[in-house]
């Protein structure tokens, strides 16, 4: 199983659409996919309805990483063919993260690898234990992508999350996951501060970036009124087919 962490400490960048629509076409293709919900805000559980019963039966990412629970015990398997979800729930703010041990979901993921193809993480926006957690369990074989929209804070989470990386496996003497930055929300017409934003990750992050990019569209947004990727919303749209351009992108980085 390889496995995928999404994340960026700034929000508002695509985080769970692109972990949404990458799990959601690996899955179209007959990949067994695993999509684990490590955000408080659970938008990603949100977009399968498994929020109310995630919550009742107490089948979490909480009980995952606090109550040591098998992936097996925790995962709900979705309307969408090949596809699983760890559900969140906002309780997942209220852990103590001192109690987490930082490969607590890697040594979960290693006892599920059988079971699965890809696993994608969507990480909450949070320099916490949650976000080690995922990104040590897509060290070595994973990756991390790190969704960026071009404007003026474009270095402020991407710098700290690309960081954060390097901190965590130099104190764990573990490889330095991989990291690739995806860029966002990207118009059709690139304007000065598009541009500006550009230049400014060419310049810090030279080879780090996927040569795809996810296009702007109200078509996104539509979808995600209904709680539908993009992906099956509308995939004859342009950010679907940006996304089934990166699914490819990232097979290739993982080979």
């Amino acid at each position: 199983m390889r496995t995928i962490a999404v994340s960026n400490y700034k929000g508002g960048v695509g985080k769970t659409t692109t972990a949404v629509n990458l799990a959601t076409i690996y899955a179209g293709q007959g990949k067994r996919v695993l999509l684990i919900d490590l955000d408080p805000q659970a938008s990603a559980t949100d977009y399968f309805g498994l929020y109310d019963r995630a919550s009742e039966e107490h089948r979490t990412s909480i009980e995952l990483l606090y109550g040591n629970a098998s992936v097996e015990d925790v995962a709900y398997e979705t309307d969408t063919e090949n596809l699983w979800v760890v559900p969140s729930t906002i309780e997942l703010v209220d852990q103590n993260e001192l109690l987490l041990r930082e490969q607590r979901l890697k040594f979960a993921l290693d006892d599920a690898d059988a079971d699965y193809d890809i696993c994608l993480i969507d990480c909450s926006p949070v320099m916490k234990r949650l976000a080690f957690n995922a990104y040590l369990a897509a060290a070595g074989t994973g990756l991390i992508i790190i969704p960026v929209k071009l404007d003026s804070t474009v270095m402020r989470g991407t710098a700290l999350t690309a960081s954060a990386t390097r901190q965590i496996a130099d104190a764990l003497r573990m490889p330095t996951p991989e990291f690739r930055i995806l860029r966002t929300c990207v118009p059709g017409r690139m304007t000065n501060a598009e541009e500006t934003g550009m230049a400014v990750l060419d310049s810090f992050f030279p080879g780090q970036q996927f040569e795809t990019v996810i296009h702007a569209s109200t078509k996104v947004a539509q979808g995600s009124w209904q709680w539908q990727p993009v992906a099956t919303f509308e995939p004859g749209s342009r950010p679907a087919r940006d996304y089934v351009d990166l699914a490819k992108e990232v097979e290739d980085a993982l080979r």
